[in-house]
């Protein structure tokens, strides 16, 4: 049984069954189960550590609340309650406590941990390299159309004012493009995080 039919039967099993759902991937990578509702949706992983981290995703695609879900019925409360339209607010406070929302290096750092343990395999090496960088650590990654993006912490994803990308060109190899700017020449992983880590710096 897949984790995600588990968390069907679960679900049926107390008479709020979830129709809507399913498994697949989100624009980080593959999840375990992913429900997505007009607010947005909940994205499920596995990780290797045996933790389950539940990710809330506002309508935007901004990351709104995040956490190591105790038990499999956690999950499941966290689901319905996301598909039951409940406030945010009210289910971080009381169907799902282990979740937190409104630390913006907390998330970002969240974000970083889903690309390191559970991203694409093809955005590996320069997520390895950007994540090693402390400049670039601290900026919020982005994935788009198979391309790694880091935005400045204090923009939103809908309204980026300094941001940069790792385009691919090859089997980890990638030209850095600075919002606004120029795009760069190709360069293996770890000098194009040496380079965008040179532009971040003075943001």
């Amino acid at each position: 049984m897949t984790f995600v039919e588990e968390l069907r039967r679960r679900a049926e099993r107390s008479g709020a069954p979830l129709p809507g759902l399913g498994d697949g991937r989100d624009r980080y990578g593959p999840v375990a189960a992913i429900l997505f509702t007009a607010g947005g949706f909940i994205s499920v992983r596995r990780r290797s550590s045996g933790t389950t981290l539940v990710t809330i995703w506002d309508h935007r695609g901004e990351l709104a609340a995040w956490g190591h879900a105790p038990g499999v019925d956690d999950v499941v409360n966290s689901l319905r309650a996301w598909q039951d339209d409940l406030p945010l607010r009210d289910l971080c406070s009381n169907v799902a406590r282990y979740l937190q929302a409104g630390d913006a290096q907390a998330a970002t750092e969240t974000l970083w941990g889903v690309l390191t343990d559970n991203g694409e395999p093809f955005l590996h090496a320069i997520v390895t390299a950007a994540a090693a960088n402390r400049t670039l650590r601290a900026l919020r990654p982005w994935v788009s159309h198979g391309t790694l993006h880091l935005l400045h912490a204090a923009d939103s994803v809908h309204g980026v004012r300094r941001g940069l990308a790792f385009h691919p060109t090859g089997e980890d190899t990638f030209r850095v493009h600075v919002y606004d700017g120029p795009t760069g020449p190709v360069e293996d992983a770890a000098t194009a995080a040496t380079t965008a880590a040179a532009t971040a710096a003075t943001w």
